[in-house]
């Protein structure tokens, strides 16, 4: 059992909705300990009504979540996201929800969940 996933980011763009007025994240990762595991992530900040939680698609390694961070943070990612590193950034997401993931890596769940992320880290390699 697995409450925490590792994934590396592939790409980020800004976006911006004019309709309800939010400008987020879209984190696009691959999962480093569920096998072809593929996440999309929205960081907002946190004035939106957003919940921070992660969708687990039925019998796929897909998963689509929300991370809140704060005003003050969430303005700093602007700056962080547009400079070029040598290597990938990489999220740690704490959820709820303990996943099986057998011997392969493979995730084995038999409905759709949805979980609350408890925590999160990012890491970026400034150096």
């Amino acid at each position: 059992m697995m409450n925490k996933l590792e994934m590396q980011i592939q790409s980020v763009e800004i976006r911006y909705d004019n309709n309800p007025n939010i400008l987020y994240y879209n984190l696009s990762c691959s999962l480093l300990n569920v096998y072809k595991g593929r996440c999309d992530l929205f960081l907002v900040n946190s004035n939106t009504n957003l919940k921070q939680e992660l969708l687990i698609k039925h019998n796929r390694a897909i998963m689509e979540g929300n991370l809140i961070a704060d005003d003050h943070f969430f303005q700093k990612f602007s700056t962080l996201f547009s400079m070029k590193f040598d290597k990938p950034g990489r999220i740690e997401l704490y959820i709820a929800e303990n996943l099986k993931i057998n011997n392969q890596g493979v995730l084995e769940i038999k409905n759709e969940i949805i979980t609350t992320i408890e925590n999160y880290k990012i890491n970026l390699p400034l150096l």
